[in-house]
């Protein structure tokens, strides 16, 4: 089943084309990787989605239905979170405050039961013990895994990850490996943005090579990436 998919998007910022002409597919249940090198289209593209970009053509269908031009409130409730690269929480509110907001807000949900299962968010994460820690006063990689607790808390079918790896030690890409397979065994899509090959090559099935706003190749990641083409525009073989 396709649950989210882009057909002929282009997106122009004046003369420049930021993506021009991408299709894709994303199958449920799935982990999709999007990758390319800097200023390929991977972040607009995500705007495209989330609907903080309105695309100059082209379609976008989540759950069967169009969404081009839905803002992204209405987008998150229909079933997409997304995490950002930049943490962006309430500094002020604990851990899990910036969870229930998330929730209630997102979803509708009553207090009893987004104190449930965001508290059950905090434990697939292994954060529960920061629950009641100020964001304000997390680490850096505290900050990411809040971030995509956040992302839970509205309790999506597809989750897009904005760059989760930017930034993490080796040991810190083997705990988010291991998170992003924990979200994907429960039913949630992934659709995944990341320079770090180490963590696509190890939780991804497919994977999208992105160059200069177009889409250039598709497929498992070890057949993309040991593409030549792919070696000499991104990895400088």
């Amino acid at each position: 089943m396709v649950i989210l998919r882009g057909e002929g998007i282009t997106k122009r910022f004046g003369g420049l084309y930021a993506l021009s002409n991408v299709t894709f597919e994303v199958y449920k249940n799935e982990i999709f990787g999007i990758i390319g090198p800097n200023g390929s289209g991977k972040t607009t593209l995500f705007n495209v989605i989330t609907g903080i970009y309105l695309p100059d053509a082209g379609k976008i269908e989540f759950l069967g239905r169009s969404i081009k031009g839905l803002p992204p409130h209405k987008i998150c409730r229909m079933g997409m979170a997304r995490a950002y690269q930049i943490p962006r929480p309430f500094p002020r509110l604990t851990v899990l405050e910036n969870l229930l907001v998330a929730s209630i807000s997102s979803q509708n949900m009553k207090y009893a039961d987004a104190l449930e299962y965001d508290m059950e968010v905090l434990k697939l994460l292994k954060i529960e013990n920061l629950k009641d820690v100020p964001a304000g006063s997390l680490l850096p990689f505290q900050l990411k895994r809040l971030e995509i607790a956040r992302a839970l808390a509205c309790k999506p079918k597809l989750l897009l990850l904005d760059e989760p790896a930017a930034g993490m030690r080796e040991e810190e890409i083997d705990y988010l490996a291991e998170v992003i397979k924990k979200v994907s065994g429960t039913g949630i899509t992934i659709v995944l943005v990341e320079h770090r090959m180490e963590l696509i090559t190890r939780v991804a099935d497919r994977v999208m090579f992105m160059h200069r706003g177009m889409k250039l190749f598709e497929g498992a990641p070890k057949d993309v990436l040991s593409s030549k083409e792919v070696v000499d525009i991104y990895l400088g073989g």
